[in-house]
């Protein structure tokens, strides 16, 4: 049997020391990280399921004082002017400029107006016309069809 020297015991229990305390170290680093995780300000001193199951809570009741407002705001977008189509023309060779106007505001479901404007020497007369799914009961010219097909094929970003 080999002699084991009398300081060799002294040099384990220095390296078993050493990693104790570089142990304890860590584990109080990650108890704080903890805490900072779950917000509990004594640095993981809290029940972290405890805390957990008190910010779940918290986040379930705001969730459901947001779903009724979120209802509402679904219902008016629906019926809002979400799709615009504007186009300015010259109808008439003999007037000057671009002053007459087409205008088309449709829902989400294609509903809505289209108001021409035409502006001529002897006056301003001004037509709307009621769209429904993208259609109107009432004849409309190549520029109103044109400003219709253009604003109904504007994607509605969800």
């Amino acid at each position: 049997m080999t002699e084991v020297p009398p300081n060799a015991f002294f040099i384990l229990a220095g390296i078993v020391v050493l990693a104790l305390i570089w142990l304890t170290a860590n584990v109080l680093d990650l108890k704080k990280k903890i805490g900072v995780l779950f917000g509990t300000k004594d640095g993981g001193g809290g029940n972290i399921e405890q805390e957990t199951l008190r910010r779940l809570a918290k986040t379930e009741a705001k969730i459901e004082n947001l779903e009724p407002r979120m209802n509402l705001l679904e219902s008016v977008s629906k019926i809002s002017v979400q799709k615009v189509g504007f186009l300015r023309f010259n109808p008439f060779q003999d007037t000057g400029g671009d002053q007459s106007f087409i205008l088309v505001m449709l829902d989400r479901e294609n509903n809505g107006v289209a108001v021409s404007s035409l502006y001529s020497r002897e006056g301003t007369r001004l037509y709307a016309k009621e769209i429904s799914a993208g259609k109107s009961k009432h004849p409309l010219s190549a520029e109103e069809k044109k400003v219709l097909e253009d604003t109904i094929s504007k994607r509605i970003k969800n």
